[in-house]
């Protein structure tokens, strides 16, 4: 049966009520996570002027170490809620970040007690989008889910439609001392509304009552939902460690580029943080080593169930013992031998795993290239408006909502596009692609927001047109989001949807968090902000085009998972 010529049933729609719920837990999710963005001013204010005397430095660290481990912890969070699954994964996601979004209301203007406590925050909130997309891929039916994840995903626009008007509110209403704490408080308790109606009307499909016989046959009509689904899947995290069993050539350099990358990572904090000292304190180094000796221990591990693929011993990793020549020597062997056919006295030939398609790769390079702009419009928009055109917490409110608003917009449209192909006859790869590929055209317009932005050229007029260029940032944005989400359950297995979604999260993660701390360098770096956000928005009109020509050149042809 294709999937592609199925018309939706009429009779039933309960799954609608589903993505609904979704849209409402993004919400909640952007709500509590924007309200951090509003509060900068008052945060880098002088003490002297009642504020916490931060840098935009010290803001850039605290929302860089957040977005670092929501990034890293949306690993976890997908292979968790595929084992608990996702009503009781979304459930602990939400009432955890609720809880840490609270407590962020009682830590004072010490910068380390706000990034403890908006680290704990980020680990609740990494389960969002893992639990999203996996449920999407449970109750939506190939065709649809592009237009269910547009709408859902379009919460993280309300949500952030709701901060721009209720935090700033706090500020005025109950003045900057008391307003930022109440805005905290108020926007983490809300969440929990939502929990009594997800227990009450959630379910999968195979155990909902209200779910009719006919809509349940409709989601499950594409051709591979049968085929995988009950496959077992090894402890990903658990083999890792393993010195045990054979890897084959594709999964070990994909394995090794995410460890060696996350190591990476780590360094281009230390060095771009402006915030050396914070990595010489003993907590910090404790932390360093140990990630050195984990990451260096699964290096070993790849290397040795490498060399068992090739018919050697695992012993060989000692070559490693000779500096640099010696580590260089083994990863050229390992790198670029094919391994033996067939089982061998280290076991079974192993299989390419999750790291070892190209299809993860595409998705993970969609999302490091691209999510990172989202992260500079959530937490620099503010201060774009503020710093470049002296706008206060009242006169910021409008533009941000409506740039957020009209984000909306284009995040249902553009889930809708690739509907509009599938139905004329188009493969759904193709489609998504197609669309994609225009959508990525859509950012170029953010060159010109300094040109607009110009008041000497344009005078009152110039946040007017910034605003609204800006404003074709985000919603080709939320339309690139609404496919690229998309192609993880177009070619990926649906129980393992989450998993794949939580480390394409945490690359975007990366991304958001270099792309912060580059932006706060620049803002201390220069006097005006206008250079700054010129360079900013250079990165942002390019980064999707980028994006796209990486991810057709490792996925030139659909080509779904069927061994995973």
């Amino acid at each position: 049966m294709n999937s592609s010529n199925q018309t939706a049933p009429v009779s039933s729609n309960y799954r609608w009520v589903i993505c609904a719920l979704l849209f409402f837990a993004t919400t909640f999710n952007y709500l509590d996570r924007q309200v951090i963005s509003y509060l900068h001013g008052f945060f880098c204010a002088p003490m002297a002027d009642g504020g916490f005397g931060w840098s935009n430095t010290d803001f850039a660290f605290l929302t860089s170490f957040f977005t670092g481990i929501y990034a890293g912890m949306t690993v976890l969070a997908g292979w968790f809620i595929d084992k608990i699954g996702t009503k009781l994964g979304l459930a602990l996601s939400l009432i955890a970040w609720s809880i840490f979004g609270i407590l962020n209301a009682f830590v004072g203007r010490a910068l380390a007690m706000h990034i403890a406590i908006r680290s704990l925050f980020a680990v609740g909130e990494a389960g969002n989008f893992p639990a999203s997309i996996k449920t999407v891929a449970e109750w939506f039916p190939k065709r649809e889910r592009a237009l269910a994840t547009a709408i859902f995903n379009s919460g993280s626009n309300f949500g952030a439609m709701v901060a721009a008007l209720f935090v700033p509110w706090c500020l005025i209403h109950f003045g900057n001392e008391r307003g930022w704490k109440m805005a905290f408080i108020i926007t983490g308790a809300v969440g929990f509304i939502w929990l009594i109606f997800w227990f009450w009307l959630y379910e999968t499909p195979a155990r909902q009552k209200r779910l009719s016989k006919v809509e349940f046959d409709y989601i499950h009509s594409d051709q591979d939902d049968v085929k995988t689904e009950e496959k077992p899947r090894g402890g990903f995290f658990g083999n890792l460690f393993s010195f045990g069993g054979r890897i084959p050539r594709a999964a070990f350099w994909g394995t090794t580029i995410i460890i060696g990358g996350f190591i990476l990572f780590i360094w281009a904090v230390a060095r771009l943080s402006g915030k050396p000292e914070a990595f010489h304190s003993l907590p910090a180094r404790l932390f360093f080593a140990a990630v050195g000796v984990a990451a260096g221990w699964m290096l070993l591990a790849l290397q040795a169930k490498r060399w068992h693929d090739l018919g050697k011993t695992g012993w060989l990793v000692l070559i490693n013992l000779v500096p640099v020549v010696g580590t260089l020597a083994s990863l050229a062997i390992l790198g670029c031998s094919p391994g033996r056919s067939g089982a061998n006295r280290f076991g079974n030939e192993g299989k390419p795993g999750l790291l070892g398609y190209r299809q993860s790769w595409a998705f993970f390079a969609g999302k490091f290239m691209t999510d990172g702009v989202w992260w500079f419009y959530l937490f620099w928009l503010p201060d774009y408006l503020t710093g470049q055109f002296h706008m206060t917490n009242r006169e910021v409110m409008m533009p941000t909502f409506i740039v957020y608003g009209v984000a909306i917009v284009g995040s249902i449209y553009g889930g809708s596009i690739p509907l509009t192909l599938i139905k004329k006859g188009w493969p759904v790869y193709k489609a998504r692609m197609t669309a994609m590929l225009l959508i990525a055209f859509c950012p170029l317009a953010v060159l010109t927001t300094q040109y607009f932005g110009n008041v000497d050229r344009f005078g009152q007029w110039a946040s007017v047109l910034a605003v609204a260029v800006i404003c074709i940032g985000t919603t080709s944005h939320q339309a690139w989001s609404a496919n690229l989400f998309t192609t993880v359950s177009d070619m990926f297995p649906k129980r393992i949807v989450g998993s794949v979604t939580g480390i394409g999260t945490m690359t975007g993660g990366i991304g958001g968090v270099l792309i912060q701390i580059l932006q706060g360098r620049l803002r201390d770096a220069f006097p005006t902000p206008q250079t700054a956000y010129l360079i900013m928005f250079i990165i942002c009109a390019l980064s999707y085009l980028i994006a796209w020509s990486i991810m057709k050149a490792l996925v030139p042809r659909h080509k779904p998972i069927t061994d995973l």
